[in-house]
């Protein structure tokens, strides 16, 4: 592995993202929606530059995540890994230089996170119904995540790729 810029911004806000899950997400949940800013760092980072995301950091972040809640263990690593597998590729194959185009694949790719955990959760022994968990849980934290990756991408493109927007590779608006 070769320690770029890329690399080390990476692992520093994979850091970052674990350090707001414990410390600042209890702190400002709404009822019952968490956000998950693991979730989001992986899936921003998947969009921002996906050229550079591979499977390590969504599986060492979903790991993590398992770890310090209450779900089964590998659930989030491994449905990290998969739509952030897919959202990378989704990019490459629809990005136009807008804004409209990673903001579209942001948001399907964390509400398919949030939907696969969900089904998992409750496929594991929950004790409720998908319906209640959706309903509950998944639409909430779902609606919240969106909302905080919208907040960060502006700023994981700045951090993680180097570009402010509006140059030449960046989004722009049209």
């Amino acid at each position: 592995m070769e320690l770029t810029r890329e690399t080390i911004a990476g692992i520093v806000g994979g850091v970052v993202a674990v350090l707001l899950q414990i410390i600042v997400a209890p702190a400002i949940a709404l009822a019952a929606a968490v956000p998950n800013f693991i979730v989001v760092f992986c899936v921003v980072r998947a969009v921002a530059c996906p050229q550079q995301a591979g499977c390590v950091l969504p599986f060492v972040l979903g790991l993590l995540f398992d770890l310090m809640g209450g779900g089964p263990v590998g659930a989030m690593a491994f449905v990290l890994v998969l739509v952030t597998f897919l959202a990378s590729r989704a990019f490459q194959a629809l990005n136009n230089d807008t804004l409209f185009m990673p903001a579209v694949v942001l948001l399907a790719a964390i509400m398919l996170v949030e939907v696969l955990y969900g089904i998992i959760v409750v496929a594991c022994g929950a004790g409720v119904s998908f319906g209640e968990a959706f309903l509950y849980r998944v639409l909430p934290c779902m609606l919240y995540d969106c909302v905080v990756g919208l907040l960060f991408y502006p700023i994981a493109i700045r951090v993680l790729v180097g570009k402010p927007l509006g140059q030449p590779g960046t989004p722009q608006l049209r």
